[in-house]
């Protein structure tokens, strides 16, 4: 009972664990300078455009970016003449003109009375939209208009009114906003968030977006924070929901419209500086750089989604570093020091613990948040011993190999021929643990030495050595066996070793010797082989002939003997059921000369006969179109001559 009990604590803290450790606590990414010196070029050519909207969004994610504005004069300039054209000022470019009036600041000291005007008169309409009534209110509020007690009850009837009819994520979104504008007043649509936020989407665990992309997206979190802070209500939104939020608009730091760019801008910039749940980026500080013994540190960056530093003092812990693959823990507990000269930057001397070579997820604690970074430690190989020379290829000695030193090649020729084998054995060595290893990539390399000096390209043959047991890497090479590859060109080759790995600081390619291999002559079948291989490949990138479908040809058909007695065969009933109508004497006077009598055997004779001539030669569409056609007008006059024959029955 007691291990039953100890298994089942034991199954429930392992599920428990890990589930927490699926939990997103921390963002990866956060808004580089890279990502901003690309989103303010695509916002310049809005500041000089002509299209107010577009404007609009230049103005807006310039101060979402806190880029100065070098044209305010030339913008205030424009907003004026844009506020003046009485044909063209329409609610959406009053909003436009007021939303960039009060971000600018200084353009005069009353805005148009154009504009406020065609704000004032939307609210006032009885049949605003959502959006019209967005931008009324919105745009008042931009231009400080307080809106009277009577206006603001309007804009909640209406408001209530058109959401009762469509409650779409556009006009939830709406909806917020505007309420947040009317201060304690827009207290009844903060109960609305909930109805919002079930409708987002989950993607891979770790975004959070809503249906429409990112400008709903971007719209309605605006809303919601912007209501939040209004009433000052924390929003539904847990820790979580609020990362994979941030995650998914860190995720399109490429888009490439101004209005994209400024939705991106100003959701990132809200849940940064919102007063309730701010989501915290941990990362490595450069995702390129490898651990080694030059390069021991491991740094950190601890910064909000904006990449700017928290406000919030707290210390960095490294609370372990497991090796990927099997799991082995080297450390726990380990602080980071903060940077002298970045408040965003922790590093810690990762080789201090001596780790092996491969890839290692380090768990990272910063304040009440945690986050798994995963770096790459390189180790330095060292060739312990190489050996190369040849043996006789049936094995009946024992191989003459010559040491040779690392990096330094062999200074006397290697000769081989077709009754030898090439035969090379190296160890490789981890240069910190001394330690035997493995590498993903050993190649022995066999290129033409003549092709340097005449600076031809010559022929060149790559070889894998495989490890035994012991980590030897071993290569045999028949001189004979191999002729073919070489296309029997016997002369001097230069012989390479190329190591490398992801997890090696110095991959190497090392000219070991120059070997001079004697090839056997090749036998007249080898010869026409080697002709037939380089036809074929001297034609491969020519063009080839067009392939051209063909149906199956059709099956041979039986002899006509045979098939007109297997026709007579089908008619046989045919002619059984003549011969018994005359011997039981059918009653032909009493047929029914009526026009649907005669049509209705016509028609079901006709029938007949399509069959007979679909058999022969029509297809199935045109005999269903024929059939159709004969099909109703036999049915209809069968139907009226059995309708004759029971009234005449009836009669009698």
């Amino acid at each position: 009972m007691n291990t039953l009990l100890a298994l089942l604590i034991t199954a429930i803290t392992t599920t428990i664990h890990v589930s927490a450790t699926e939990i997103l606590q921390s963002t990866n990414s956060y808004l580089t300078m890279g990502d901003r010196v690309h989103l303010k070029k695509m916002l310049e050519p809005g500041l000089t455009s002509n299209d107010v909207a577009f404007v609009y969004y230049a103005v807006h994610g310039y101060t979402y970016l806190g880029e100065t504005l070098s044209n305010k004069r030339d913008i205030c300039d424009f907003l004026i003449t844009a506020a003046r054209d009485d044909n063209n000022i329409t609610i959406e470019k009053a909003f436009y003109v007021a939303s960039i009036w009060r971000t600018i600041g200084n353009c005069q000291t009353n805005p148009p009375s154009k504009v406020v005007q065609m704000l004032a008169s939307t609210i006032e309409k009885e049949n605003s939209s959502m959006m019209e009534l967005y931008y009324a209110v919105n745009g008042l509020n931009a231009l400080s208009e307080k809106l009277s007690r009577d206006r603001v009850d309007k804009v909640t009837k209406a408001v209530q009114s058109a959401l009762r009819k469509d409650d779409n994520l556009w006009n939830l979104g709406y909806m917020f906003h505007i309420a947040s504008d009317l201060g304690t007043n827009g207290a009844f649509a903060f109960d609305r968030i909930e109805d919002a936020i079930i409708q987002a989407d989950e993607v891979d665990g770790q975004y959070l977006q809503f249906e429409g992309g990112l400008s709903v997206t971007s719209f309605l979190v605006n809303g919601i924070f912007k209501l939040s802070n209004a009433l000052k209500k924390k929003p539904p939104l847990t820790s979580q929901q609020v990362v994979k939020v941030a995650n998914y608009f860190l995720s399109r730091r490429s888009v490439q419209t101004p209005r994209g760019i400024t939705s991106l801008l100003s959701a990132l910039t809200t849940l940064a500086n919102n007063d309730f749940e701010r989501p915290i980026c941990i990362t490595l500080a450069n995702e390129e750089i490898s651990i080694s013994s030059r390069q021991p540190l491991v740094t950190v960056k601890v910064c909000d989604i904006l990449g700017t530093p928290l406000t919030n003092t707290f210390k960095v812990t490294a609370n372990s570093a497991t090796r990927v693959g099997d799991d082995v823990v080297i450390f726990s507990k380990q602080s980071l020091q903060a940077s002298p000269t970045d408040k965003t930057l922790f590093a810690m001397n990762f080789m201090e613990m001596k780790p092996e070579r491969g890839f290692y997820k380090i768990s990272i604690t910063a304040g009440p948040v945690t986050n798994t970074v995963t770096v790459k430690v390189l180790s330095e190989v060292v060739v312990d011993y190489m050996e190369i020379g040849t043996a006789d290829a049936d094995q009946t000695t024992q191989p003459k190999l010559t040491r040779v030193l690392f990096p330094d090649k062999w200074s006397q020729k290697i000769e081989a021929d077709s009754q030898q084998k090439l035969v090379m054995r190296f160890l490789l060595k981890d240069g910190a643990s001394k330690k035997p290893m493995r590498t993903h990539q050993a190649f022995v390399r066999l290129s033409s030495a003549s092709s340097l000096n005449d600076g031809k390209t010559g022929r060149e043959i790559i070889f894998v050595a495989e490890p035994d047991t012991s980590h030897i890497y071993k290569f045999d090479m028949p001189v004979g066996t191999a002729a073919m590859n070489f296309d029997y060109q016997s002369g001097d080759y230069n012989l390479e070793l190329i190591v490398g790995d992801a997890v090696l600081s110095n991959p190497f390619q090392w000219t070991v010797a120059t070997v001079s291999l004697k090839f056997p002559e090749p036998t007249s079948t080898e010869r026409a082989d080697k002709s037939v291989f380089y036809k074929y490949k001297s034609n491969v990138y020519t063009t080839q002939q067009e392939i051209k479908h063909m149906f199956r040809e059709p099956e041979k058909r039986p002899p006509a003997f045979v098939s007109n007695l297997f026709t007579g065969l089908c008619l046989a009933p045919v002619l059984l059921l003549l011969i018994l109508w005359a011997k039981l004497g059918v009653n032909i006077s009493n047929f029914p000369f009526s026009v649907s009598a005669v049509t209705f055997h016509l028609g079901l004779g006709s029938i007949f006969v399509l069959f007979g001539i679909f058999w022969l030669k029509l297809n199935m569409f045109v005999t269903l179109r024929y059939l159709l056609g004969l099909g109703v007008v036999t049915f209809l006059a069968g139907n009226k001559m059995l309708s004759r024959i029971a009234h005449k029955h009836k009669s009698r």
